[in-house]
C-alpha cells in the first residue's frame, strides 16, 4: 500500500486516542429546518470530498509506525437513523462520541438524523478525524456541506471540483508549519518548558474532581450535556469582558474553576489549587498565516495555574487566567508541547488517573456562516472533541451562532458521573448569568 507521509507525533497521538475508543475525534452538530434528504446530502459529501484531499486518506501502521495512504478511496460514509420520543437525539450523539473512527479506511463519517413528529427538522452528525482537522476546520467543513445542500436543494446542479467549490489540501504537521515551529522552537526549549509544567503541578499540588468509578480505559465512555446562554445574555457578558479588561475565554474559564473548586471542597472554606487547559488556534500565530479555509490540525493548549479561596471574585479569576495566557503567547509556549507531544500523551496513558489540567476550555467563538438564499435554514451549529481516556477532566467546546452561545461539556465516565456532569454544567451557567443579571441591576 503506498503511503503518503509518516504522521509527525501529533497526528500520531490522534490516532492512538482513535484506536483507544474515539477520543479526541471531533463530532459537530448543525440544526437544519427545511426539505433535506439523503440524496441531496449524499451529493454534498461527493463535493466536499473533491474539494479535500486527506477526506480520502486512510491512517495505515502500527502505533509506532504510521502513514497516511490513498491506496484505496472511500466515499465518506452517510448513515440515515430516526428519533422521536421515544428515542433520545442525544443516544446519537453519545454514539457517534464513543464510536471510533475505522481509519484505515477513512477519516469523516456522517449522520443524517431526522425527527419523526417534527419532519421539517433534520440533523447532520459529522465525525471527523483529530489529524487531519481542528474546531474551526471541523465546523468550516459542516458550514461548507450545509452550503452545498442549499443549492442542490435549489435546484443548482453542481458538478465535482466546480467553480464554486474551494480546492484545499491538507497542511502537514512537518511541512511549512511544523518546520516553521522548529526554526523558533528547539528540543531543548520543549523539554524545559515540560519541565516547568511538571514543577507547577507539584508546586501547586494541584486537584482535580474526584473519581466516582475507576475501570480501565476501554470501558470507559464520553458523556455530554448541552447548555446554552440567549441572545441577550451573551451580548452582555461580551459587553462585560470588555469593561472588566478580559475576555470572553477568560470567563468561561473563571466559571469553571470556580464550578469545579466548589465541587472539590464542598462546604469546607479552604483553598484549592488547580489548573486550567485553554486551546489555541495557531493558524494567525505562524508566519505565513494560515487561511482558515485550509482544513488540519492547527490546535495547542496553554496552562494556567490558579488558587480558589471562599472569597474569589469572578472577575479577578477571569483577569489571571486572561494574563496567564497572553504570557504564554508571549513567550510562544503554545508551540512547545508540539515537539515532545507523544511523550506527554504517552505519560499520561499510562498514568491517566492525573492530568495536567483539572478543567479545559475550548472556544471558537463567533460562526458566521455565508448566507446563501434557498429553501433550507441552518438553526443551529456547535462541535464536541470526545474525551474517553482522561479521568477526571471537566471540559467544554463553546461556539456563539446567531448570537446565542452554545456550551458543550463533556467527562469520561464513569469517573464522573452524568449528575455531577449536569450539577457542574448547571454551576457554570448559573454564574455566567449571575454577573450578566447583577449588571442589569447596577445599570
Amino acid at each position: 500500500m503506498s503511503k503518503i507521509k509518516k504522521l509527525v507525533p501529533a497526528e500520531q497521538i490522534m490516532e492512538i486516542l482513535n484506536r483507544c475508543g474515539g477520543s479526541l475525534n471531533i463530532v459537530t452538530i448543525s440544526r437544519i429546518k427545511g426539505d433535506l434528504n439523503e440524496e441531496i446530502l449524499r451529493k454534498a459529501l461527493k463535493i466536499v470530498q473533491s474539494n479535500y484531499p486527506c477526506l480520502d486518506y486512510q491512517i495505515i501502521g502500527t502505533l509506532k509506525n504510521l502513514y497516511f495512504t490513498v491506496e484505496n478511496t472511500y466515499e465518506i460514509p452517510l448513515s440515515t437513523v430516526y428519533f422521536d420520543q421515544n428515542i433520545s437525539f442525544k443516544k446519537f450523539i453519545l454514539k457517534e462520541l464513543n464510536t471510533p473512527l475505522e481509519s484505515n479506511k477513512y477519516l469523516l463519517r456522517c449522520l443524517l438524523v431526522l425527527h419523526r413528529e417534527e419532519p421539517d427538522i433534520k440533523y447532520i452528525i459529522t465525525t471527523i478525524h483529530h489529524a487531519i482537522s481542528d474546531g474551526l476546520s471541523s465546523v468550516r467543513l459542516q458550514e461548507e456541506i450545509f452550503n452545498y445542500c442549499q443549492m442542490i436543494a435549489s435546484g443548482q446542479n453542481l458538478e465535482l471540483n466546480s467553480n464554486l467549490s474551494l480546492k484545499s489540501s491538507l497542511l502537514s504537521l512537518d511541512n511549512s508549519f511544523f518546520k516553521w515551529i522548529k526554526n523558533k522552537i528547539n528540543i531543548i526549549n520543549s523539554v524545559y518548558f515540560l519541565g516547568i509544567l511538571g514543577f507547577k503541578m507539584f508546586f501547586y499540588q494541584i486537584e482535580s474532581l474526584k473519581s466516582e468509578e475507576n475501570v480501565v480505559i476501554e470501558l470507559r465512555n464520553c458523556g455530554i450535556t448541552q447548555r446554552y446562554l440567549e441572545p441577550e445574555v451573551t451580548k452582555t457578558l461580551i459587553n462585560l469582558c470588555h469593561l472588566e479588561n478580559t475576555t470572553v475565554h477568560g470567563a468561561l474559564c473563571s466559571a469553571m474553576l470556580i464550578a469545579v473548586a466548589n465541587k472539590i471542597r464542598k462546604n469546607q472554606s479552604r483553598k484549592i489549587n488547580i489548573s486550567c487547559a485553554s486551546y489555541i488556534d495557531l493558524r494567525r500565530r505562524i508566519e505565513p498565516k494560515v487561511p482558515l479555509e485550509n482544513m488540519g490540525m492547527f490546535v495547542s493548549f496553554l496552562t494556567s495555574f490558579h488558587t480558589i479561596k471562599s472569597e474569589t471574585l469572578f472577575w479577578e479569576l477571569a483577569r489571571d487566567v486572561t494574563r496567564q495566557i497572553n504570557k504564554g503567547l508571549k513567550q510562544k509556549d503554545m508551540f512547545k508541547p508540539l515537539l515532545i507531544i507523544r511523550k506527554i500523551v504517552d505519560y499520561f496513558l499510562v498514568n491517566s488517573e492525573s492530568f495536567f489540567a483539572t478543567i479545559s476550555v475550548t472556544n471558537i467563538g463567533k460562526i458566521n456562516v455565508p448566507k446563501i438564499k434557498g429553501k433550507l435554514i441552518l438553526e443551529e451549529i456547535s462541535f464536541i472533541p470526545s474525551n474517553v481516556v482522561f479521568n477526571k477532566i471537566f471540559t467544554v467546546a463553546v461556539a456563539t451562532f446567531n448570537d446565542k452561545m452554545i456550551l458543550n461539556f463533556t467527562v469520561s465516565q464513569p469517573s464522573v458521573t452524568q449528575d455531577t456532569l449536569e450539577l457542574l454544567a448547571d454551576d457554570v451557567i448559573s454564574f455566567l448569568t449571575k454577573v450578566c443579571t447583577s449588571m442589569k441591576t447596577e445599570t
